[in-house]
């Protein structure tokens, strides 16, 4: 299920959101900087690190996070999507939208990240 639109749109137009999780007493986690791209009607985000990453370790554990972009917070439930087609399209996006950042654009459309290709959708209510 995709989020609302107009959520969707002050995500997906953000060139960095941050991300962070739960503590399990409800607290949140450092906020990690990131990148998002939208394709379709979905917004897709990678962990730089693979799996390895500390913010991707914490937030798929309980596949929730917190996101925030120029002061709206908001929690998204985060969905495995590391299919082929899906990691091709998200790849194309990351490619186009951060074309101007070819270093650290290389380690975002890299097999490691690919496999941390995550859907955002509502969180649960």
């Amino acid at each position: 299920m995709p989020l609302d639109p107009e959520t969707r749109d002050r995500i997906g137009t953000a060139s960095e959101i941050h991300i962070s999780s739960y503590r399990r007493d409800g607290s949140l986690r450092r906020w990690t900087p990131i990148w998002v791209v939208q394709v379709g009607d979905d917004l897709y985000i990678r962990s730089a690190y693979g799996t390895e990453g500390g913010w991707y370790r914490w937030a798929t554990a309980e596949q929730l996070a917190r996101v925030r972009v120029d002061g709206f917070e908001t929690d998204v439930a985060l969905r495995p999507a590391a299919d082929a087609d899906t990691n091709a399209a998200v790849d194309a996006a990351y490619t186009e939208k951060y074309r101007s950042q070819p270093s650290a654009l290389a380690p975002m459309v890299a097999e490691t990240a690919a496999a941390t290709t995550t859907r955002l959708e509502p969180a649960p209510a």
